[in-house]
């Protein structure tokens, strides 16, 4: 009788991979969510310290050079193709202002320099290169 009950109950040898499924699609489901919030904080910029006066400026329009030669005018990114027609738009509505230009510090010289020319075609008159200003500089040169 032994024999029989043995012969006929079979062990099943499979791996259940339904929770294995559920777990990876959660994953997958995690990772599309957060994936649009690591690139928003991406365009961080660090300006040269320089030792000089904060200058009380007019009012400004500001272009970011951003690594990665990223170009962003009043924080929104644009073309670098795009820049001449944009800021002349926005000189011809506020002719006064100044333009600005933050650039890293790891941007080349080189890109600066096409941003300032776009500017130049774009009819820009005041123009200016922002830096960070090193207190401890200034502290050492106005002693001196």
């Amino acid at each position: 009788m032994q024999s029989r009950l043995r012969s006929k109950t079979k062990l099943i040898a499979e791996i259940n991979t339904v929770p294995f499924t559920d777990v990876v699609l959660v994953l997958l489901v995690i990772f599309m969510v957060t994936t649009p919030f690591l690139f928003q904080g991406s365009f961080q910029i660090k300006l040269p310290k320089v030792a000089a006066p904060s200058p009380n400026l007019p009012e400004t329009i500001i272009i970011t050079v951003a690594p990665g030669d990223k170009v962003l005018l009043n924080d929104k990114e644009i073309a670098m193709d795009d820049l001449s027609a944009q800021l002349k738009t926005l000189v011809e509505q506020k002719p006064t202002a100044m333009v600005m230009i933050n650039a890293d510090k790891s941007v080349t010289h080189g890109v600066v320099a096409q941003v300032m020319s776009r500017a130049y075609v774009a009819g820009v008159t005041k123009l200016g290169i922002a830096v960070e200003i090193d207190n401890q500089t200034s502290a050492t040169a106005a002693a001196k």
